[in-house]
């Protein structure tokens, strides 16, 4: 991607949003006090969300999740538009009650799983769960998306009936938690402009999918039930210091001002993560001159001198410490200048042996550097013993089991426990001993069964 190309997609997100707040303006005229929402997507890859929310009253978006889209991806979702908004409350603007229509196999949704996916929206932040479409269309490219009333026309409906008994259940205990906050220790760094240059590189390798690196990160910590605030690679120092720990994967653009905001961070006591493709170019997509990652180079205490790219299904050994895994797309061939060797590179590349992972302590904090995207299994063997030094709030749950957790005025917590699969599952979590069910009125102690997709709403003081 050339510089002008940098530029277009810039000025395309800016006009899009111009025709927003046109609109917006023209509402306003004859409605000063409405919200007026619209609907985002997720991690739809045009528009820069977070200079969006700057000009939405709330934001809102549509959760349309595949049929082989993994739970923690769409938890980090929900996250992301709540961060956008300042981790203000969202609104899930739609989702549908049963099947979509644009897959190429459009699966319909279990007994279940519906209520579980808005009660997850709830979970994470949403004020507000809707639907579309209230009644199926007969005609149109549509006719075949999901609704409440389907083409039969009738309440007897399987979809009726669910969305119904789900209407019940939010309108009972849904106003106590309206307006309840998540607090979290951790942020995770999702910059659009790294988004386009990442995906739009000629070189060295088409392999790379953005949301799917900032979820590899996500997804150790969601497993763990450690809650993340996802924020702009800009975020003020002020703000950035709430955080023990900072992410940001993939951080192929660093825009003015932020390796500096990084360094104090760290040197005051944060702990950074970043990793291959980070600091490579400036906010012009022009390379950084003097070495990889740039202007992050002194922080993270290596010098990256070459990037392998690995073929697809290719893999390259990595080993040290606690982790024994795999790496796949790339691999950053490291020379430390400062910074501690964690893990190194297997196999038999010229490389083998060369640091792989990498610690630099910097000022009174700790920067890693991960050189290759590591696999489920070794993302979570390095995360874990970072979760432990920062004493982050982990609880252990059940395969597909995910547990997060609101705060209420008053010191009320509103703990959702869901399963997010169609196998029964038990549990012991004695931090949840004591609380309430709300749908239920159950008073929990010890053992919790959950049905296949289902969801348990817990206050606690």
């Amino acid at each position: 991607m050339s510089g002008l190309q940098m530029d277009y997609r810039r000025f395309q997100s800016q006009a899009q949003l111009a025709c927003y707040t046109n609109e917006r303006d023209a509402i306003r005229e004859y409605d000063a006090t409405t919200p007026i929402p619209t609907n985002l997507m997720g991690t739809f890859k045009d528009l820069d969300y977070f200079e969006w929310a700057k000009e939405m009253d709330v934001v809102s978006w549509d959760n349309y999740p595949g049929m082989d889209t993994p739970p923690s991806f769409t938890a980090m979702c929900h996250d992301l538009m709540r961060g956008i908004g300042g981790n203000k409350p969202f609104m899930l603007m739609e989702q549908t009650p049963n099947q979509q229509n644009w897959f190429p196999f459009c699966k319909v949704k279990q007994p279940g799983e519906v209520r579980k996916l808005s009660w997850q929206a709830v979970a994470h932040g949403a004020d507000t769960v809707r639907f579309f479409q209230m009644k199926q269309s007969l005609g149109g490219c549509e006719r075949f998306h999901g609704a409440v009333i389907a083409h039969d026309g009738t309440e007897e409906s399987r979809v009726f009936k669910e969305t119904a008994a789900l209407g019940e259940e939010l309108d009972r205990i849904g106003r106590r938690i309206m307006g309840s906050r998540i607090e979290s220790r951790v942020a995770i760094m999702f910059d659009w402009q790294s988004y386009w240059l990442l995906e739009g590189c000629v070189g060295p390798t088409t392999g790379f999918n953005y949301p799917n690196e900032v979820h590899r990160f996500y997804r150790a910590l969601w497993r763990r039930n450690v809650p993340v605030d996802m924020i702009a690679s800009t975020t003020p120092l002020a703000r950035l210091s709430q955080y023990d720990l900072a992410i940001a994967p993939a951080l192929i653009t660093v825009l003015p001002g932020v390796a500096e905001t990084l360094e104090a961070y760290v040197a005051d006591g944060g702990t950074f993560i970043t990793g291959y493709m980070a600091g490579i170019h400036d906010e012009h997509d022009l390379v950084v001159p003097g070495g990889y990652p740039g202007k992050l180079r002194r922080l993270m205490g290596v010098w990256v001198e070459e990037i392998d790219a690995l073929a697809p299904g290719e893999t390259i050994e990595v080993h040290g410490g606690t982790v024994d895994a795999k790496g796949e797309i790339v691999a950053s061939i490291i020379h430390r200048e400062g910074a501690e060797r964690l893990a190194t590179y297997g196999g038999d590349e010229f490389y083998a042996g060369h640091s792989a992972l990498t610690v630099n302590a910097y000022g009174k904090g700790k920067a890693y550097f991960v050189g290759t995207p590591l696999d489920e299994t070794g993302m979570s063997a390095f995360m874990a013993p970072i979760i432990k030094e920062l004493d982050l709030k982990s609880l252990d749950t059940p395969e597909d089991v995910s547990l997060s957790v609101r705060y209420g005025d008053g010191g009320t917590r509103y703990a959702f426990l869901i399963n997010n699969s169609a196998a029964d599952k038990r549990l012991c979590l004695s931090e949840l001993n004591g609380g309430t069910e709300l749908l239920t009125g159950t008073v929990i102690n010890d053992l919790i069964e959950l049905k296949p997709y289902g969801v348990d709403v817990i206050a606690l003081r």
